[in-house]
């Protein structure tokens, strides 16, 4: 996989190409150092696949009311919590390469059951999904 992760400037180069700063800019840094330290890229692709994917239905659910193509809103719904589900599932795969602290800030900020939190892993999703976009675009230079 092309993405330059081992790339100092990943994250600088990755918000240029946004055009905006990371909201979770930290977490996906500490998340880029397990990978690269644990070796877990395959594991990390897959994460932000998802990511991109709860992202994109996301907007579906909150866009739908004016959407008329949106026949199936309790399928997509459905599909999104799914897809939640999975992308915890996937995001605490990675940091359980982690230390017990960091795994422990990852519970209280992301996987406790508050509002906070859900606002705060949407967020991480979304930084999530701008990586994908970005590693595509890598893939597509000569």
């Amino acid at each position: 996989m092309k993405n330059n992760l081992g790339d100092q400037n990943f994250i600088n180069n990755l918000e240029s190409y946004t055009g905006k700063p990371l909201t979770r800019k930290e977490d996906i840094e500490k998340l880029i150092g397990i990978i690269k330290e644990k070796r877990k890229e395959e594991e990390f692709e897959e994460l932000i696949f998802t990511s991109k994917y709860i992202c994109g239905l996301m907007r579906i659910v909150k866009n739908a009311h004016v959407v008329p193509e949106v026949n199936s809103f309790e399928h997509i719904k459905k599909d999104l919590n799914e897809n939640i589900k999975k992308g915890i599932e996937q995001l605490r795969g990675i940091i359980s390469f982690s230390g017990r602290e960091r795994k422990s800030d990852f519970e209280k900020t992301y996987f406790s059951l508050t509002t906070e939190s859900f606002n705060n892993l949407h967020q991480l999703f979304s930084d999530l999904e701008a990586v994908k976009k970005y590693i595509n675009y890598l893939k597509r230079l000569p």
